[in-house]
């Protein structure tokens, strides 16, 4: 019988294909659950920078508008619209007064709303100022009419501001004219010519994260601060003398 070249040619051809030996197996088991860690590892990641991105942009909007009322001389307001996840900038040419909230009787509390001696921007608003007119009496000064400024040089529409990162969102935001924090609606922070403000904090959080970021800003040096957890604007423990974008 003949048994040329061509012979074992296709003896080799009709053996069957090597297969994977168990090292290499394992080898590639442990790349593919290596790669799956990284991938969601890296989600994680990418989560946190939107939180974080979200808090300085609350620190620039902070910046732009002490810078913008002393350049301008005129109050600004920080427009923090909790419904919408937006933060902008807003103006007003005329004079405006520091007030807070207005308390009622028999322990009792009515409000002027989060626009506190500014002209109401919201249905909400102007309910809490009708009501408070009620009970409060007396001559009062006109209210301020703030009007929308851009928030960068890239805004189309002032109005609507900044948007954050998707999953982010407020969770509370405190300042000194407000009786208790507001969860819904609109708040308002106030910057005067001078660098003079109120203390406030912003608390972000993102959805399935426990630990939310807070934005300090601090009456005496107008700057904000981004702090890790929930920081109540009564903690008398927490510095007001720290830099811009400063973390602890």
């Amino acid at each position: 019988m003949a048994t040329g070249p061509g012979r074992d040619r296709g003896s080799r051809s009709n053996a069957p294909g090597r297969g994977f030996t168990l090292v290499e197996l394992l080898i590639t088991i442990s790349l593919v659950a290596l790669l799956g860690g990284s991938i969601v590892a890296g989600s994680g990641m990418l989560a946190s920078n939107r939180l974080r991105s979200a808090a300085g942009l609350v620190v620039t909007g902070v910046r732009l508008a002490i810078t913008r009322s002393n350049t301008m001389g005129r109050p600004v307001r920080l427009v923090f619209d909790l419904d919408a996840q937006r933060i902008a900038i807003e103006e007003t040419s005329g004079v405006m007064l520091r007030v807070r909230e207005v308390k009622g009787t028999m322990n009792s509390q009515t409000s002027e709303g989060a626009a506190a001696g500014a002209d109401p921007a919201t249905e909400a608003e102007r309910e809490a100022l009708k009501y408070a007119d009620g009970i409060v009496k007396g001559p009062r000064a006109p209210r301020a009419k703030f009007t929308p400024v851009p928030f960068g040089s890239g805004d189309s529409d002032p109005k609507a501001g900044r948007e954050f990162g998707r999953g982010v969102s407020y969770r509370l935001v405190q300042t000194e004219h407000d009786e208790k924090p507001r969860d819904k609606g609109r708040a308002y922070l106030y910057f005067w010519p001078g660098g003079g403000t109120e203390r406030a904090v912003i608390q972000l959080e993102r959805k399935g994260d426990e630990e939310p970021l807070s934005v300090v800003v601090s009456p005496l040096t107008g700057r904000a601060k981004i702090q890790r957890g929930k920081v109540d604007l009564e903690d008398r423990n927490v510095s007001e003398d720290f830099g811009e974008r400063e973390v602890q």
